[in-house]
């Protein structure tokens, strides 16, 4: 009887010495990101789906608002408790962490082809020669147009776009629609700057000072004030419009520069199209870019590459897509496939393309965007003049 007893007892004390090991084994990796609405709950769904795949426990932290966010990842670096995996912009922020050590070179830990993410979304996450994020989506910049209210053709260069906004420019008074539209910030106009020869920021994000004064640059600058003076085109401030999308949907504007998800307010009674940006000397776009990243302090790399590989996976990005979790995929071949699953959508193939030449907003500092901004302002609501507009630029530091 007693040997019974014996036999059962370390029966038992098997049973959770071994239950014990394999909870010290599993491990729970922990994903933060700015998150509201139903993005968590279908980011849930995700990770369940990585789970179920891999047998790894993931703790998803969400943050309403991208200021709480940001605090809220710092405190945790500075607290010694970040976030296995988190996502940031690429540029300035990237470039922080990367310096304050918060963050890990990926270089060698991912085995996924790199060589299909686009170049121009990789480039944000360099620093000092390595790669310390994978863009996770993106967005870009392209030319709406409204095929009912355009004069001609779409044009495709910078001397037929100008001829377009003052033929496409009609009506008076509250019937009036102007040729041309956009909220005049360095956040929109930059590729107009590049394409017409300014290279007025540097590949790193650094300003080039030289640029900033050159002929090139104050001919693009003397464009956009000349439309503005001569009533040709209008912005979200002149007509007390909430944002600029809202001027291309209330048929405003012929004709609109801005992000890829002012599609979302192109309804069915809208004929509209996009185009890439019309040329003088390279075809540009802006891109805002985000990407995963994973921290110094975690302990469990391994896991945290896989979580990362597996939300850029084709599969993942696509529906990640259509779920509403991501903007437009970072990889050629996810891209390529959301155009055939999505093969009604006449935007999809536009932004393919805009997205090779694209600069990354998140690149430059802060600081400079808000002085440029202000200055652009000036110039076509206060009338300051170009030479004066770009001196008030230069004032940044």
């Amino acid at each position: 009887m007693m040997k019974k007893v014996l036999i059962l007892l370390f029966a038992l004390i098997a049973s959770f010495a071994l239950s014990a090991c394999k909870k010290t084994d599993d491990k729970k990796i922990i994903i933060a990101l700015e998150a509201t609405g139903d993005i968590p709950e279908k980011f849930q769904e995700q990770i369940d789906r990585f789970t179920e795949e891999t047998g790894i426990e993931v703790e998803i932290q969400t943050y309403a608002g991208a200021d709480n966010y940001e605090k809220a990842i710092l405190g945790q670096i500075a607290g010694k408790q970040a976030p296995d995996v988190f996502w940031t912009d690429g540029g300035v922020k990237l470039r922080e962490y990367a310096e304050a050590e918060a963050i890990q070179p990926l270089d060698d830990l991912v085995t996924m082809d790199l060589d299909n993410f686009e170049q121009s979304l990789l480039d944000a996450f360099e620093y000092d020669g390595k790669l310390y994020g994978i863009p996770k989506d993106y967005n870009t910049t392209v030319l709406f147009y409204n095929e009912d209210l355009l004069a001609g053709d779409v044009p495709t260069t910078i001397e037929a776009f100008k001829t377009q906004v003052e033929a496409s420019t009609t009506g008076t008074g509250a019937d009036k629609v102007y040729g041309f539209g956009m909220d005049p910030k360095l956040n929109y106009y930059l590729p107009f700057i590049i394409t017409m020869g300014a290279e007025i920021i540097n590949a790193d994000g650094s300003i080039n000072e030289t640029a900033l004064d050159s002929a090139e640059h104050k001919e693009a600058l003397q464009m956009l004030k000349d439309m503005y003076d001569s009533d040709f085109a209008t912005s979200p401030a002149i007509e007390n419009a909430g944002w600029d999308g809202e001027l291309f949907g209330n048929g405003k504007v012929a004709m609109l520069y801005g992000g890829s998800w002012i599609t979302g307010v192109i309804g069915e009674g809208l004929d509209a199209g996009i185009a890439s940006l019309p040329v003088k000397n390279e075809d540009s776009s802006m891109l805002f870019v985000a990407g995963w990243v994973i921290s110094s302090q975690t302990k469990n790399e391994e896991e945290a590459v896989k979580l990362i590989e597996f939300l850029s996976s084709d599969e993942e990005l696509v529906q990640g897509n259509i779920d509403g979790l991501i903007g437009l995929p970072p990889t050629v071949s996810a891209m390529n496939e959301l155009i055939e699953r999505k093969s009604n959508d006449p935007y999809l193939p536009v932004y393919r393309e805009v997205v090779k030449n694209g600069f990354a907003f998140g690149s430059i500092s802060p600081k400079f965007i808000d002085n440029y901004n202000t200055a652009i302002e000036n110039m076509l609501y206060d009338e300051v003049s170009v030479n004066n507009t770009v001196t008030a630029i230069k004032n940044y530091k």
